[in-house]
């Protein structure tokens, strides 16, 4: 079972959700990032919406676009000084942002991106969920890492994938349905996180923050919702679809290709 890239709705209003709950965390680094993600995926879809689809090649194009919003963001960093609030550093990166494009599409951009606001609210101390000793908190890809480095961890993550799938086609074939789709949502899972954590290296976040921020998308959305059938491929094929939405569209080729083959999917 196969699906078309760039079909799926950008994680627009999750992303939104994220940045809030930071933000009210306290993590104005994390609410940040879950901003300017929001940007960057409302900019691809804007991108899609107006014609990129019909461009002779979307995907050499889309880097192109990238790469001079890229060389904005560079050009004022240089300009700006230390001493931004959280939300000026957003809004800074939103002007490199429109200044890529011509000025009859700043208005169609900026009625559509997502309110800062929250940036400049305090934090409820009331409402520390990682004070809970009840809700236990999920280690950052940074205290994963246990003294292996990147590299390493990647290769254990894809090992690890690689036998989960293996399990989960013997238990297929031997009929036990449940166990073979508990273990293949294991190693996409593996693969999932093998893949946010080599592009985080090679796009120079060493704190690791990027697969932080998407993991925590990934929780949000219910993978394998909408399934019509409890087929082991077709249910995969679902859950891998809603990873990949969760990126954008000129990743998503480059995380299926981590997936673990199984039958048809």
């Amino acid at each position: 079972m196969t699906s078309t890239l760039h079909d799926a709705v950008p994680p627009l209003e999750q992303l939104g959700e994220l940045s809030r709950h930071h933000a009210q965390q306290g993590d104005l680094r994390l609410a940040q990032l879950a901003a300017w993600a929001s940007d960057v995926h409302l900019l691809e879809a804007l991108l899609w919406e107006n014609g990129l689809g019909e461009a002779p090649d979307p995907d050499a194009q889309l880097a192109a676009v990238g790469d001079a919003v890229a060389a904005s963001l560079q050009a004022r960093a240089d300009e700006v000084g230390d001493g931004l609030t959280a939300r000026e550093v957003v809004e800074v990166a939103r002007e490199a942002l429109l200044s890529t494009f011509d000025e009859s599409v700043h208005a169609l951009v900026l009625e559509r991106l997502l309110p800062l606001g929250h940036l400049d609210q305090e934090p409820a101390q009331d409402q520390d969920l990682d004070e809970n000793p009840a809700v236990p908190r999920e280690p950052t890809a940074r205290e994963r890492l246990e003294g292996r480095t990147p590299g390493h961890l990647v290769a254990e993550l894809r090992a690890t994938a690689a036998d989960c799938m293996a399990v989960a086609e013997l238990m297929a074939d031997e009929g036990e349905d449940a166990a073979a789709l508990r273990m293949a949502r294991q190693a996409d899972a593996a693969s999932f996180e093998a893949y946010l954590t080599t592009a985080a290296v090679l796009a120079g976040d060493d704190r690791l923050a990027t697969v932080d921020l998407r993991w925590e998308l990934a929780r949000r959305v219910e993978l394998h919702q909408g399934a019509a059938t409890t087929d082991l491929t077709e249910v995969v094929a679902v859950g891998r679809n809603r990873l990949s939405s969760l990126l954008g569209s000129a990743e998503q080729a480059a995380l299926r290709e981590t997936f673990e083959p199984l039958s048809e999917v």
